[in-house]
């Protein structure tokens, strides 16, 4: 009986600090939302959460240094501390700022919004977007995470064209083993079902080097992605373009697959050239 007590009591505690990592993040998004200072009644109102839960997180972050506290206004705001740290987790796993040159470089270079997605497990994260000439409504904001690969028509592929060109990173049996993951989840049918044609989308974009997905009744914009080679990545990234609409022929699509190319081909070069460096 007591083991048992201690048990539930772990798994208590465990669920207690879930719950106060996920509300920590929520505060931090709060100040990326806002932008300027607030208090504690402001952040506990905004984020739906007690009071006394935002006032120990907030008292907590700035006593580690990542919150500054001002005793007269009850003010809170980022600390330059939340930079720095962001700066060398940038500088180490994903190549000092290069990811937002290359997002950058992307919309100027095509006028389209630049999407960068991870894999997630089963699932694509947009992880950071640079608006274009293109943005989606309020009303039909994109909704993630997505399923990596999906079952249609008897067949299992991948559900969009970021998705693919992550997969497109990663070996057949892993391919294979995600689809089986999904199913466990009961994303899928479950039992043997044809994995072929799965693979063999996957091995087009990985000969492509792309993925292109054109306008038509259930998807309103055009796109085009691209995987991305992130240092020291645990996980499959995308990089792509997104408009509407972004080509009207093919001719548009290649001159907007060659503007792609030579912009990652730059960052690609950045990287290898890095590396040597680090090297020496």
């Amino acid at each position: 009986m007591g083991s048992d007590i201690r048990a539930g009591d772990g798994r208590s505690r465990g669920r207690g600090s879930v719950k106060s990592c996920l509300r920590t993040l929520e505060v931090l998004e709060f100040f990326m939302r806002a932008r300027v200072p607030a208090r504690t009644i402001e952040i506990s109102e905004a984020l739906g959460i007690p009071n006394s839960s935002a006032d120990e997180i907030l008292r907590t972050l700035a006593m580690t240094g990542y919150l500054s506290y001002n005793q007269a206004s009850k003010l809170y705001s980022p600390s330059y501390k939340i930079i720095a740290s962001a700066t060398s987790i940038e500088d180490s796993f994903f190549g000092s700022g290069r990811i937002n040159e290359i997002m950058e470089d992307l919309r100027r270079e095509t006028g389209a919004t630049v999407f960068l997605t991870q894999q997630n497990d089963c699932w694509v994260e947009s992880v950071a977007e640079v608006t274009g000439e293109w943005a989606a409504a309020p009303d039909i904001q994109p909704t993630y995470p997505n399923e990596m690969i999906c079952f249609d028509h008897n067949n299992w592929r991948p559900a969009t064209n970021f998705a693919a060109a992550m997969l497109s990173q990663q070996t057949n049996v892993a391919i294979i083993q995600l689809a089986t993951r999904t199913q466990r989840l009961g994303l899928g049918p479950k039992g043997p079902t044809l994995m072929k044609n799965l693979v063999d989308r996957i091995a087009h974009t990985r000969t492509r080097g792309f993925a292109l997905c054109r306008r038509r009744p259930s998807v309103p914009v055009d796109s085009i992605a691209m995987p991305l080679r992130v240092p020291h990545a645990v996980a499959s990234y995308a990089i792509g373009v997104v408009g509407d609409p972004l080509f009207e022929n093919d001719n548009d699509v290649r001159h907007m697959l060659s503007a792609m190319q030579s912009v990652i081909f730059r960052y690609n070069d950045g990287l290898r050239r890095s590396s040597r460096g680090n090297i020496q």
